[in-house]
């Protein structure tokens, strides 16, 4: 008998949150700079029925909504994110990369928000919505997102790679095996499979970190 739909996703559900919960744990300082993200003041925001996606989970898939738009994000000031039901879970400012995040969203609706352009003057978001930097959204996308392994471009696999920069994100963001990684590759270039070999990390894994990376731009062909 096939199970039903909603098992199947409670189950997706419980990986996800296995994985974030031991990427928290594994959560140390490193030195790279921060983006001061101020918190907004909270106001009453209607709580959606059913479970409740935790912010990890947005990003993520906002994040997934801005890497699949690619260069389209440059040919609008603005764009708004929207769930399937028109609510306004978050509102992307392109010039600045802020984000502003609606706090409370369905579960059921990551997989299907929309990116719509909006006009500049659409920038503004209610009160009461957190904000993030665009990056933020990205990185958590590459290391959780359902489709973060993708992110690493296929050459990336082959080509020796140097570290170009570190991720402008606040530290709280960063594990202890991405710090490792770039120190392996400040002033040395190396390979995927030389990274795979020094760091023990599965494909996967090593894919969904580097591809953080390489999505904030750090790293690329030597």
């Amino acid at each position: 008998m096939e199970r039903a739909q909603s098992d199947v996703g409670n189950d997706s559900r419980m990986e996800l949150r296995r994985r974030i919960d031991a990427e928290l744990a594994e959560m140390s300082d490193i030195p790279v700079s921060s983006y001061l993200m101020a918190e907004k003041p909270a106001e009453e925001i209607s709580v959606p029925h059913g479970p409740v996606a935790s912010e990890i989970e947005v990003d993520s898939a906002i994040g997934r909504l801005l890497w699949h738009a690619g260069e389209r994000l440059d040919q609008s000031p603005c764009f708004h994110v929207n769930g399937p039901d028109s609510t306004l879970i978050a509102v992307a400012c392109v010039p600045t990369g802020r984000l502003s995040v609606r706090p409370g969203c369905a579960w059921e609706h990551l997989e299907h928000l929309k990116l719509t352009p909006r006009p500049a003057a659409a920038a503004a978001a209610p009160p009461g919505y957190r904000t993030i930097h665009r990056d933020v959204a990205l990185w958590r996308f590459a290391l959780f997102g359902r489709q973060g392994a993708e992110t690493l471009p296929r050459h990336y696999r082959l080509l020796p790679l140097r570290l170009r920069a570190k991720p402008e994100l606040d530290r709280a963001h960063v594990a202890g095996r991405h710090g490792k990684l770039m120190r392996l590759l400040t002033g040395q270039s190396r390979t995927f499979r030389e990274l795979r070999e020094l760091t023990g990390l599965s494909d996967a894994q090593l894919s969904r970190d580097l591809g953080a990376l390489a999505l904030l731009r750090c790293i690329g062909p030597a």
